[in-house]
């Protein structure tokens, strides 16, 4: 990565207060283990169980000044805001452009289980070959993919990305994101709801 707030926000359709300048390089979805602050920004991730705007506060105690979140906090002086509608779609909105703007021949695994032993067996064997970007960890679902997808650089020439998913449906959503040129399914077990999704797109 490497955008101003600017180009995010006309990339996702958010709105900016604060500097537009600013340059992004990376950005950090757990206030805990924000180590550099240099050209990064916080997301807070809402879902049904949880916000990450309350970790906003940790975020910029430890130095971060751009904050991407549904909503703004006032008393948060000199921050810079991205405000999104949804900030898993802001993710993968970001995401898919990311990808689709890159020069990157691309590996896509999914299956029940398997996949990370798989993806890191093929790093191994091609990293030397090809500068490689890969998932770190298991990083597979709705928001793992897209921060796995924003690791490209123009350095890379391959990307392998792990593809996971835990409802029905999901995996239309992931497929919008990463369409990658070779797909490789591990082992299908017995989770009924999501064979068929994932049968269907590998096919």
């Amino acid at each position: 990565m490497n955008y101003t707030v600017e180009d995010i926000a006309k990339i996702t359709n958010a709105h900016v207060i604060g500097d537009e300048s600013l340059i992004i390089k990376n950005i950090a979805f757990d206030s805990r283990i924000i180590y550099s602050t240099k050209n990064m920004a916080f997301i807070a991730i809402n879902t049904p169980k949880n916000s990450g705007e309350k970790f906003i506060e940790a975020a910029i105690d430890r130095g971060i000044n751009v904050i991407i979140s549904e909503h703004q906090y006032p008393q948060f002086e000199n921050i810079t805001w991205i405000i999104v509608e949804n900030s898993v779609e802001f993710l993968q909105k970001l995401a898919k452009y990311h990808f689709e703007n890159s020069h990157l021949k691309s590996i896509g695994i999914t299956g029940s289980n398997g996949k990370t032993i798989l993806k890191e067996w093929l790093y191994q064997c091609l990293w030397n070959e090809f500068p490689t970007v890969k998932s770190p960890k298991s990083f597979n679902s709705q928001i793992g993919l897209p921060l796995s997808l924003l690791q490209i650089n123009d350095s890379h020439e391959l990307g392998i990305f792990e593809v996971g998913i835990s409802k029905p449906d999901e995996m239309e959503k992931l497929e919008n994101i990463f369409h990658p040129q070779i797909g490789l399914l591990t082992h299908i077990g017995n989770r009924s709801p999501c064979e068929f999704q994932i049968g269907r797109r590998i096919d």
